[in-house]
């Protein structure tokens, strides 16, 4: 019986072990950490825990977009034989070259540049200048999704296809709405139906002003080249429903601890322990 003690004491700690945004916990007394931790599990506030899921949702989310998108761009460039020289010669560009571009949907722009200044640029990229169309110099020039090629570095941009709605998130449950926006001002992924697809970044955030004083607790806050805002909403049955099952599990495995603690230490009426056995 002692084994299955041993193994319910890890599964319990397991179990309830708490996963905080950072990923590390300090160290406490082990009694004062299980009592954190039950507290934590069950009563935790539902905003906080949705925060850090959807941060890392999103952030999943649009990593793989990128990834995907810088995985073509590579493909077309090495498919076509595209080089920088040949625009600096002015021997004309592929017009097969330019009609991949057009079929990436999601590719809301295209920069090659170098040292020499702009080799070629496909796209709407005034969101990202300073002052206007200048090519001189790129507003949040790091943040921008690039990579280097023929001795240049290509940035790009994601933005929504044309006629397309948002990518939306819907799990059941959460009552936080999130909203976040690429960094040319579209709106990128939402749980928020009701929202209009084509609202911008600039117009959303003087609304977010007047909703922020509305509902307290509501963020802003920028991840990569997402602008993000999270607006807390009142729990649904189905947060009490959950908060019900969270408490039913830690009662009930509690009861079981103490009753494996109870068999593992009690014995017979008509059998000793093992060493009162020796002994006589």
């Amino acid at each position: 019986m002692r084994i299955y003690f041993f193994v319910l004491f890890i599964f319990l700690f397991s179990l309830l072990s708490p996963i905080s945004s950072e990923g590390t916990m300090e160290k406490q007394d082990p009694i004062t950490e299980l009592l954190l931790t039950l507290s934590e599990v069950v009563f935790s506030d539902p905003f906080q825990k949705e925060e850090i899921e959807i941060r890392k949702r999103l952030l999943e989310t649009n990593q793989s977009e990128i990834r995907d998108l810088r995985i073509r761009l590579k493909h077309t460039l090495r498919n076509r034989t595209i080089q920088k020289e040949s625009f600096f010669l002015k021997k004309g560009i592929p017009s097969e070259w330019e009609n991949d571009l057009e079929q990436l949907g999601n590719l809301g722009g295209f920069l090659w540049k170098d040292d020499r200044g702009t080799i070629y640029q496909w796209g709407d990229w005034s969101d990202f200048y300073e002052d206007g169309f200048s090519k001189n110099k790129i507003r949040l020039e790091g943040q921008i999704p690039s990579f280097p090629y023929e001795g240049g570095t290509i940035y790009f941009f994601i933005r929504n296809p044309p006629g397309s709605f948002p990518i939306h998130f819907d799990f059941i449950g959460w009552e936080t709405s999130f909203y976040a926006f690429g960094d040319e001002g579209s709106l990128r992924y939402t749980n928020d139906f009701a929202l209009d697809p084509s609202e911008r970044l600039g117009e959303f955030r003087k609304n977010f002003d007047a909703i922020r004083k509305k509902i307290p607790g509501s963020l802003l806050f920028q991840a990569n080249d997402l602008t993000i805002f999270l607006v807390p909403g009142k729990p649904r049955p189905i947060y009490f429903v959950f908060l019900f099952l969270r408490i039913l599990l830690v009662v009930w495995t509690i009861l079981l601890f103490l009753y494996i603690v109870r068999m593992s230490f009690s014995f017979p009426k008509n059998q000793l322990p093992e060493d009162r056995v020796h002994l006589s």
